[in-house]
């Protein structure tokens, strides 16, 4: 019989924690965040992610509806902000979920990749107007 002193530990973590997932950029944490605490006061989701990506210089593309249940509020927003040390914007996306409440923010991954290709194209189509 073990004694507690003589209990299994468990396996130490991995820098990157216990998956071997990239861990999410502090910038998506901030946003998520910030988002959330706007949708009180701000009661249009996009604006209220416009008003959260002002202190991350960040760039409101376009937002659509996302819902993942017939009726659902769910939405998406395209975005572009800086995150992951890089000094050009990148594409993320954030999600508000179908009872408007809470939102993520997500890359753009296998799984987004009809919304990352609107996204690329749209940015190209603001890119050839500011020509």
């Amino acid at each position: 019989m073990q004694t507690s002193s003589q209990a299994a530990l468990p396996a130490p973590l991995s820098i990157n924690g216990p998956s071997s997932r990239t861990p999410e950029p502090i910038e998506f944490t901030e946003l998520s965040l910030t988002v959330d605490l706007l949708l009180e006061s701000h009661p249009v989701f996009a604006d209220a992610v416009k008003a959260a990506l002002l202190p991350l210089d960040g760039e409101f593309l376009f937002d659509l509806p996302h819902a993942g249940k017939p009726g659902g509020k769910g939405r998406v927003a395209a975005v572009r902000i800086r995150y992951a040390g890089s000094y050009e914007a990148k594409l993320a996306f954030v999600f508000l979920s179908d009872d408007a409440m809470d939102a993520r923010v997500a890359p753009p991954d296998s799984e987004l990749a009809h919304l990352k290709s609107f996204a690329e194209s749209f940015v190209g189509v603001l890119e050839k107007f500011a020509d």
